[in-house]
């Protein structure tokens, strides 16, 4: 077990932490309690602490949920989803102080084959334990040094062609991603770094930039398409950048492994299947700004199913309360982690079955206020409590 070390804080930020941490403490677990960990929220946002602790405790409340973030760093890397978009982590930087390098293979990897595959729930539910691991290893760097330390997100665009689905991908899935580590992991990233970049990455960044989170952007960094293997060693060092980069007529200067990523097969796509939609379907309408709860009474060990399918982006989640005429959430305990925008139209049925912890009134939120115009449309079957 790794020696833990005092944090290294300066007053102004030893005080802050402590305000946040008495805020949080009947939400905050043992394992996520760490200096840095509230210190990254404080430096994430710039309203007040209270404001802050609104927001950190959402984060806590998914932590605690049916997902069970905690334990997500040390499980198994087995989902089927991983054969597909592989593991990054490779070593500290050994350029940057305390900066764990994390390769993402984004060219190569097939996201528009996931999301024909997957549904967008799954896809986090595969995705969510690498930003587990990413934090997990930071954390790990933070009790040997004292200090605070981060990720280098670098985002290999070997291999990356331009066509429409990329555009799609990109105001899309990708920049929901995007939001919700912006939103959960919070100042984790120090920098997005863009190597092999196309030069119409450029084109599509001034598209881009405008919609990504004002933090998010401002780590963006997008090395010469020329020389950009000499640029990233100002980043990080050699032993811990793939060897995939290494040119057979060039001295093997990288030596980092990464594996390379699986392709979908279209007959495995979703619309391939020919599956037939569940019988006796609800039929809901939301309107723009709007959003939806129904509620239902269950007991301990029963099972919520649930079946999704929308016109339009949404926002889920599910929660508990003694209270059946509550709407809150902030009151509520967090079942299913809310998921602010899931991009629509939905390719992939949202399916999943979750054995209910506690008796009580569960909360089911669909949510259409992102929306300025359009309504949200939603084919769904849930458990007959929701009827």
């Amino acid at each position: 077990m790794t020696e833990m070390k005092t944090a290294i804080l300066s007053d102004d930020d030893r005080e802050k932490v402590d305000k946040l941490r008495k805020l949080v403490q009947y939400d905050l677990t043992r394992y996520y309690d760490t200096d840095f960990n509230l210190l990254r929220w404080i430096q994430g946002f710039s309203e007040n602490i209270e404001e802050t602790g609104v927001k950190l405790r959402a984060h806590l409340k998914a932590r605690a949920s049916t997902w069970k973030l905690d334990e997500m760093s040390k499980a198994p890397r087995e989902h089927p989803i991983h054969r597909h978009w592989r593991y990054g982590i490779t070593g500290l930087s050994g350029v940057l102080e305390n900066v764990v390098v994390n390769i993402e293979q984004c060219g190569r990897t097939d996201y528009w084959g996931m999301l024909q595959t997957h549904s967008i729930i799954e896809i986090l539910r595969a995705r969510i334990p690498d930003l587990e691991n990413m934090l997990y290893h930071v954390m790990e760097v933070e009790k040997k040094t004292g200090k605070q330390a981060s990720i280098l997100f670098v985002m290999d665009l070997t291999e990356l062609k331009y066509d429409t689905r990329l555009y799609q991908l990109v105001v899309g899935p990708l920049k929901c991603l995007a939001e919700f580590m912006s939103e959960h992991y919070v100042e984790l990233i120090k920098f997005f770094v863009l190597v092999n970049a196309p030069s119409f990455v450029y084109a599509l960044w001034t598209i881009v930039k405008p919609l990504l989170p004002e933090k998010t952007k401002n780590k963006v960094r997008i090395l010469s398409s020329s020389n950009w293997k000499n640029e990233i060693l100002e980043y990080a060092c050699a032993e811990s950048l793939p060897d995939i980069w290494n040119s057979p007529d060039e001295p093997k200067l990288f030596t980092a492994k990464v594996s390379p990523p699986i392709k979908y097969p279209e007959n495995n796509y979703w619309n391939a299947k020919s599956i037939k939609d569940p019988k006796n379907l609800q039929k809901l309408r939301i309107a723009a700004g709007k959003k939806l709860f129904l509620t239902g009474k269950m007991r301990k060990n029963d099972v919520l199913n649930f079946w999704i399918c929308a016109n339009i982006d949404m926002g889920f989640g599910i929660f508990r309360t003694d209270e059946e005429l509550e709407e809150d959430i902030s009151k509520m305990e967090t079942i299913y982690p809310l998921f602010g925008w899931i991009p629509g139209p939905t390719l992939v049925p949202l399916e999943d079955s979750i054995t209910i912890p506690k008796s009580g009134f569960y909360k089911i939120i669909i949510s259409n206020e992102k929306a300025w115009w359009n309504t949200l449309l939603i084919d769904c079957k849930f458990s007959e409590a929701f009827q």
